[in-house]
């Protein structure tokens, strides 16, 4: 009976060992399993990895730069010896970057994809728009997403397409937002940012067109109909001479007008880049001022048009080729009210 007694009593006090022993050694083992899962982490170059152990669990948190990282994180966590299980709430870091433009600032913020990118967005920026200060915080993140590069020399261009707003890329969705001087301008920014769908990004809209009267608005919409998205009056390098072709347009826009004698018309004058502001003020207001005289010519009363140079403010095609310069030398019509 002794024997037993001493027996049960010496088993009791080795559980007791091992159950309190155990204990006090918990904090010690999840402190262990803690630092050598950070190292891992670390050595694998995941930074931004947030480590906390829970006895011989392990929790993950913080920001990686895409879907490959989230897994390898928790691939790295579940391999350090002696972890239990992984519970991951690591997330893809987004990819932000905006360009937004007021009255008198261009402002480009967020992340690019390199230095190269970081100083080349604010210099195409004050070229092709010399009228406003260009602001930049721009941090170079090298996890940019594919085709990044051309899709914002795109964005940069489409900025002078909004009388205000900004152009927003959050990963691979891009969103528009703001005004728009033209039903004719939304329909080119839409047409200019489908054709690079090859890019594998998605755009939205949320614009804004000018309020008009129903007859603005039904002059705008009719001209729009006569006129394909795109068509303009072209004019030669430093030129304000109207082609026959530029003439056959202005006819129909003529015609048009005719058929809305109480809307006024902005006649607005556009030029490229090449050489300084006033000069190209001045350019453009001399080709506002043929296409209003020609108008003339044709009987629409002068009262009801006015001519705007708008010099390169407001490019709608890259300044830096040859093409994109002789697109942005043209014409642009706006009804209006008195």
């Amino acid at each position: 009976m002794n024997r037993m007694i001493i027996l049960i009593v010496g088993l009791l006090a080795l559980w007791a060992l091992f159950e309190f022993g155990g204990l006090a050694q918990a904090p010690v083992i999840q402190a262990d399993i803690q630092s050598r899962t950070e190292a891992a982490i670390g050595a694998a170059g995941l930074d931004d990895v947030v480590v906390s152990a829970d006895g011989l669990d392990v929790n993950l948190s913080g920001t990686v730069a895409d879907d490959a990282e989230v897994g390898q994180a928790t691939d790295v966590a579940a391999a350090v010896r002696g972890v239990r299980s992984v519970n991951s709430l690591v997330t893809v870091k987004a990819y932000f970057t905006q360009f937004c433009k007021d009255d008198s600032r261009i402002l480009l913020t967020g992340n690019v994809s390199d230095e190269d990118a970081r100083t080349a967005f604010p210099e195409r920026a004050q070229d092709m728009f010399r009228y406003w200060k260009v602001e930049q915080d721009l941090t170079i993140n090298e996890n940019s997403p594919n085709g990044f590069r051309r899709f914002m020399d795109q964005a940069l261009i489409e900025l002078g397409q909004l009388d205000a707003g900004c152009i927003t890329l959050n990963n691979r969705a891009l969103s528009v937002s703001g005004s728009v001087r033209s039903e004719r301008a939304l329909t080119g920014i839409k047409e200019r940012f489908d054709a690079l769908s090859d890019l594998g990004f998605t755009v939205s809209y949320d614009l804004k067109l000018p309020e008009l009267s129903d007859q603005a608005a039904a002059c705008q919409a009719e001209a729009n109909r006569h006129v394909e998205p795109g068509e303009t009056v072209l004019f030669d390098f430093d030129s304000d001479e109207i082609h026959a072709a530029g003439q056959q347009l202005l006819d129909a826009v003529v015609e048009i007008s005719k058929l809305c004698p109480d809307v006024h018309v902005l006649v607005t004058g556009h030029t490229d880049s090449i050489g300084d502001k006033d000069y190209n003020i001045a350019l453009g207001e001399r080709r506002a001022e043929a296409v209003v005289n020609y108008m003339v010519s044709k009987g629409v009363d002068a009262g009801r048009l006015t001519p705007v140079g708008l010099g390169f403010s407001q490019p709608i095609a890259d300044n830096s080729t040859d093409a994109g310069r002789s697109q942005n030398r043209r014409i642009e019509f706006r009804a209006r009210e008195e």
